[in-house]
């Protein structure tokens, strides 16, 4: 609110109650406020005008009122949302028909802000090539697929491990020999007569058994 007094010093005085009046807004934002006029003398009409800097900034809802005490006067201050964030300006009281002016200085905006630009948010990836992105791009999801890979080769790790190859080798050579050793004996034969083929096929048992035991004893080993 800013106080102005009319013919209280003598005829069309003009007195501020402060000769700068902070109005602090954002870009897009709005604001009311009033100027009160006290007249001391004989009633008169009071002219008040924005200058050029604040035109677009302020609206005075009556501009050339008729004082004959007290006049509220309703004035809207406004920023664009493309605004300067400060706006600093006059507004002019006149009285006399014109034979007496004077001003008080109005900032609108941020009060013991700098002038400026109200600022605009830049998106740093627009400064990036063309192609920039794309390749980003191509390389998470190479680098996505070589996850899945690793975690489907290290699942199959933990689940085969060397004694479950063994075994499974183990089960395939015992039945190999237990084949051998049926077709070496001769059909119809209820003697247990051994032939020649009878040998090999024991010497591959013994040699087997003796391997299965060496491997299991390092595998112990290994473990502890």
């Amino acid at each position: 609110m800013q106080q102005v007094h009319i013919n209280r010093l003598g005829v069309n005085s003009i007195e501020f109650e402060t000769d700068i009046l902070d109005i602090p807004l954002s870009p897009g934002g709005e604001q009311s406020f009033e100027i009160v006029i006290i007249n001391y003398g004989t009633p008169t009409h009071v002219h008040l005008s924005a200058s050029d800097d604040l035109y677009d900034n302020l609206t005075f809802l009556e501009d050339n009122p008729y004082v004959s005490h007290e006049e509220y006067i309703p004035v809207i201050a406004r920023i664009p949302f493309d605004g300067r964030l400060v706006n600093k300006g006059k507004v002019s009281v006149t009285v006399g028909y014109g034979s007496k002016t004077e001003s008080f200085s109005v900032r609108i905006g941020g009060a013991g802000s700098g002038d400026g630009l109200a600022p605009i948010d830049i998106d740093e990836s627009l400064s990036l090539p063309s192609k920039a992105i794309p390749v980003q791009r191509k390389n998470d999801l190479n680098m996505q697929f070589s996850d899945r890979f690793s975690t489907i080769f290290s699942s199959l790790d933990q689940s085969i491990n060397i004694k479950h190859i063994i075994v499974l080798f183990s089960s395939i050579v015992i039945v190999a020999l237990i084949y051998m050793l049926i077709r070496s004996l001769p059909s119809g034969d209820t003697s247990y007569s051994i032939n020649i083929g009878f040998y090999p096929a024991i010497a591959l048992s013994i040699l087997f058994t003796s391997l299965m035991a060496y491997l299991f004893i390092k595998l112990s080993t290994l473990k502890k």
